[in-house]
């Protein structure tokens, strides 16, 4: 794969000023997080407010119980049953137990509320950033790394999302980049830990499992498939410990074999091609609507099952570290932009999973940028659609459409620039 090369020497940053400035930007990053994470106005309410009353439930009516025990909030009469599995469920029951202690229960929706429940993926923000320049400095040297930490801490849809729009994809995103670093290295048992960790916040980080079981059987070893079973089993098992004992194991599991059509839409606010298939509104059709006797779902599943080979395909052809990353990647982005029911928000690992090959590959910094614009745009987009609770909005643009067709461009793009890395010697990385 032609790019840089590796920098053999720190240069101006040495190792004093390098943990000096990496430092300097966490605490701006933390500081540009916590000004934005009270501002309402930049919130997609209904997620934190889902998060605010399952604290709530968890805190009053035990933590075991929020699947099945309406809010008992007096200001709420509607249902909210969580679509989380148990570890955001621990967050949100710390985060209401925190809140407990500076305002009254009952008070959800105020600033200060806010701020407490975004603290988690705020705080997985700056991990994300400390563990990408942590991987790119051992390969790449003191620059890179701090350009890379400079990047993701300050990349406007990363802050957007976990300290303006309230979402948790940094938790999960941190273990996937966790998950991809162990593969390169060949710690698979530690790689499979870190995946069902992700799995567990976030459903959608499945994306990494094909690159995980084709790792697995490159070794073919009995020894390492028990290891990785035995792993997820047990991993699994002890993330939902309080519920298994408490016999609310099949609750656990209905949200595992529910989430797939939990919204039966072409798309969710992810403008994609199914955002223009489904003529720029996500509630036009269901994705159970069939063209030519097949439905749009089985059409979206076919089309990324199809992207997964040709991953792996270009896994076994690139064998380096930076070989893995970019499969990482390419998943990530594959799942954004093929399967039906996706959301605007699904494209967030693919950043923190590119950046460790930007110091090599030099397109790679366009296909960045680029994708970073037009993910900023579909949030902005989103945000606004959600905020109108999907009224009046059915001949809203917002430029969604122009948006769609230049990522499907840069996805066709990156089809084509893959393939043709697969067929080069590659290099090291």
């Amino acid at each position: 794969m032609p790019g840089s090369s590796p920098a053999n020497t720190h240069g101006y940053f040495t190792d004093m000023r390098y943990r000096r400035v990496l430092i300097t930007i966490i605490i701006c990053a933390f500081a540009v997080r916590v000004l934005t994470a009270p501002q309402l106005t930049v919130e997609a309410r209904g997620d934190v407010l889902l998060f605010e009353l399952w604290g709530f439930s968890a805190l009053h009516n035990g933590i075991t119980h929020v699947y099945e025990a309406p809010i008992g909030h007096p200001g709420f009469n509607g249902e909210a049953t969580p679509n989380y599995l148990p570890p955001m469920l621990y967050i949100v029951w710390a985060g209401a137990w925190l809140h407990d202690h500076f305002e009254p229960s009952l008070k959800v929706g105020t600033p200060l509320e806010s701020v407490i429940m975004k603290t988690p993926a705020i705080l997985f923000d700056l991990g994300t950033v400390l563990l990408l320049a942590w991987i790119v400095r051992r390969q790449w040297g003191n620059r890179w790394a701090l350009g890379i930490a400079l990047t993701y801490a300050f990349l406007p849809p990363i802050i957007f999302e976990s300290a303006g729009w309230g979402q948790v994809d940094s938790i999960n995103t941190f273990f996937m980049v966790l998950c991809v670093w162990w593969i390169t290295q060949k710690r698979l048992t530690l790689a499979t830990l870190a995946l069902v960790i992700a799995m567990s916040f976030k459903l959608q980080s499945v994306v990494l499992v094909p690159l995980l079981l084709f790792e697995l059987w490159r070794t073919w070893t009995l020894w390492e498939w028990g290891k990785a079973g035995l792993t997820s089993v047990s991993t699994a098992f002890m993330l939902t410990f309080p519920f298994i004992i408490s016999g609310k194991a099949k609750q656990v599991l209905a949200i595992v074999t529910s989430a797939a059509k939990s919204y039966a839409v072409p798309s969710a606010n992810a403008f994609n091609f199914w955002w223009l298939f489904s003529g720029g509104y996500w509630l036009a059709r269901s994705d159970a609507a069939k063209f030519l006797g097949i439905s749009l779902f089985t059409y979206g599943l076919t089309l990324f099952f199809l992207a997964v080979l040709f991953a792996l395909w270009f896994r076994a052809r690139q064998r380096t570290s930076a070989g893995a990353w970019l499969t990482a990647a390419f998943l990530a982005f594959a799942f954004f932009m093929l399967p039906t029911e996706m959301h605007e928000r699904y494209l967030y690992p693919f950043f923190a999973l590119f950046l460790p090959i930007i110091p090599l590959l030099r397109p790679a910094r366009w296909l960045f940028g680029f994708l970073a614009l037009m993910f900023t745009w579909n949030l902005i987009v989103a945000l606004v659609i959600l905020k109108s609770h999907g009224t009046s909005l059915e001949h809203f643009g917002g430029g969604s459409n122009v948006v769609a067709v230049v990522n499907i461009i840069l996805f066709v793009l990156t089809v084509v620039w893959y393939a043709r890395m697969a067929r080069h010697r590659p290099q090291r990385a």
